[in-house]
């Protein structure tokens, strides 16, 4: 297959403006992709070249992406580097530089290439990525190459996600939107969209369904919602349920594989083996079956006095270098809340009591690894003395799970088969939210070159849109105002995002990609706000009343993680109804 279809693709899927022009498009695409090369097709559509918890890191920056384009064209890197100043963006830069040709490059020499390039280490590295890549522009068209350039960069900026690619293969390969469940239920448990393809493409919706999770692949996690008041809670959850402590650290995903290697996974799909090696140690010690999926919460524990401590301590885990220090500095201990795999079986689809069975009888418990606080609840102030006492132990309150027959984990679903009950949900005055940043607006006075405030959205994962909750300027210092154009630039483009709804405009547009915690004294209903449209009132969405960055940057959530639009709504039903 000519790699020129899937630029051609790009270049219509960059222009749409609306989510339904954008499935047409990339249902058109996949009619005209062989069943062999599905899988790397929908790679290359989601910005990659292989599933995103494979990390792998093509290594390229800019500087040496114009070499490349460089030597491909036969002029000076000079002349590009003008060229990228002029068009703004190097894969166009390279498009206006480029001879025009006759396409010669398929879809399998530009993976197998970039497989290469990521492979290329040691001394002599970027010499072998510069001419593998030059080697690779040199065959391509202009068109080609602007996409190639922007896969490369990390720059794609489709405006798609991947539930708009799993809406376009029901379309082409199954029965329509009312098979989409199925598809989504099996990239959530193995978070692998070309194995699905292919499946699906090969095997039908029957061999879809049959997909079980894999230990090695990650499972995309399961998501609570949140209500503020026990009683609701239990009334959601049919009386009673189980009220687990919620720890106020990192969720890992923790897999022993077949060949009995320990992986570790955060909810974003990145494996941090390194980041944690004494939990690594731990856990394979205290794992019993040979093969097994866990989760758990790496928490900041001093096993000495017995407490745990913030956020921030476990977050200093979180880094490249000097990690034999942080692990001696900042010592974490694993709070194990659910199996999804052990030996040979498929959990996901067992009612939670008895995963939390499989899962005690799993584990050889320590001080590194543990068991959450749990306990069966069943009236309104018992469930409140937990809260408190979940508090009081320093955690940041309870998730509430269901205990029924129909207690499956639902893969990266936010149902109501958990209920997160924090301190903060139950402050008459503050409500904290992760958002996505889909805009940004120009400061001025001491603001001025740099970001004054950004535009900020939730989603809507029904209409898989990010509608907008108002902007926020407050909260952010002066070090993270001057970063937040370079930590925002990836996402940058030159119109609104197909995915994003917004009726206020902003001065600069971002694809969704980086989330932020935000506090704020009350949800308001405005004209000018998107998210919950029309759903408490005709014209108006909910937006945030005096919002306040947090600090807190949720690195670990993707913007389909981001808090929902029904949460929201949710949210200003319960202000109004204590109030």
């Amino acid at each position: 297959m000519k790699y020129e279809t899937v630029a051609e693709a790009y270049r219509d899927l960059e222009a749409a403006t609306g989510r339904l022009e954008l499935i047409d498009r990339m249902a058109e695409l996949i009619r005209a992709t062989p069943d062999d090369e599905l899988a790397p097709v929908c790679y290359l559509c989601q910005g990659l070249i292989a599933p995103e918890f494979a990390g792998i890191d093509l290594g390229l920056a800019e500087k040496l992406a114009i070499r490349a384009v460089a030597s491909a064209a036969g002029v000076q890197p000079d002349l590009v580097t003008a060229a990228v100043r002029t068009q703004g963006d190097l894969g166009e830069a390279a498009e206006a530089l480029l001879p025009r040709r006759t396409p010669s490059v398929t879809v399998g020499e530009v993976v197998e290439t970039l497989h290469d390039i990521a492979a290329a280490e040691g001394p002599g590295s970027q010499g072998r990525k510069l001419d593998l890549l030059a080697g690779l522009l040199g065959r391509a068209t202009p068109l080609e190459a602007r996409y190639l350039l922007r896969l490369v960069t990390g720059n794609l900026r489709l405006g798609i996600g991947t539930p708009t690619i799993l809406d376009a293969l029901v379309r082409v390969h199954a029965g329509g939107k009312a098979d989409r469940p199925v598809l989504e239920r099996a990239y959530n448990i193995c978070c692998d969209l070309g194995v699905v393809a292919e499946t699906l493409a090969r095997g039908g919706l029957t061999a879809v369904e049959a997909m079980r999770v894999q230990p090695g692949k990650p499972v995309r996690v399961m998501l609570a919602q949140r209500l503020s008041e026990a009683d609701e809670i239990l009334a959601r959850l049919g009386g009673e349920c189980a009220a687990e402590y919620k720890y106020d650290g990192v969720r890992i995903q923790a897999h022993r594989t077949a060949d009995g290697e320990i992986e570790l996974f955060t909810r974003g799909l990145e494996r941090i083996n390194n980041q944690f090696p004494d939990l690594v140690e731990a856990i394979d010690a205290a794992l019993g079956p040979r093969e097994a999926i866990l989760e758990g919460e790496a928490v900041a524990y001093d096993p000495a006095a017995g407490e745990l401590r913030p956020f921030q301590e476990v977050m200093f885990r979180r880094r490249k270098y000097g990690i034999s220090d942080a692990v001696r500095d900042v010592p974490v201990s694993l709070f194990c809340f659910d199996l999804l795999y052990a030996a040979g079986e498929d959990l996901t689809r067992v009612p939670y009591p008895r995963r939390r069975e499989r899962l005690a009888g799993a584990l050889s418990l320590s001080d590194r690894i543990r068991l959450t606080t749990a306990a069966d609840v069943s009236t309104p102030q018992a469930l409140d003395a937990l809260f408190e006492q979940a508090i009081a132990d320093g955690c940041e309150g309870l998730i509430c799970k269901s205990t029924g027959p129909d207690s499956s984990y639902r893969a990266g679903n936010r149902g109501w088969q958990w209920i997160k009950l924090k301190r903060d949900y139950r402050s008459e005055l503050s409500d904290t939210v992760d958002l996505a940043v889909v805009g940004a607006f120009a400061g001025r006075g001491r603001r001025r070159g740099v970001y004054g405030a950004v535009l900020l959205a939730a989603y809507d994962p029904d209409a898989d849109l990010f509608r907008t909750v108002g902007k926020c300027g407050t909260g952010f210092s002066d070090a993270e105002l001057a970063e937040l154009p370079a930590r925002l630039a990836p996402y940058r483009l030159d119109h609104k995002p197909a995915l994003v709804d917004a009726r206020q405009p902003a001065d600069v547009w971002f694809e969704p990609g980086v989330v932020l915690e935000v506090l704020s004294a009350e949800l308001t209903l405005s004209p000018n706000a998107t998210a919950g449209w029309g759903q408490l009132k005709e014209n108006s969405g909910l937006a945030m009343r005096f919002p306040r960055f947090t600090g807190r940057w949720r690195d670990d959530k993707s913007p389909q993680d981001s808090t929902t639009t029904t949460e929201l709504v949710q949210l200003y039903r319960q202000a109004r109804h204590r109030g």
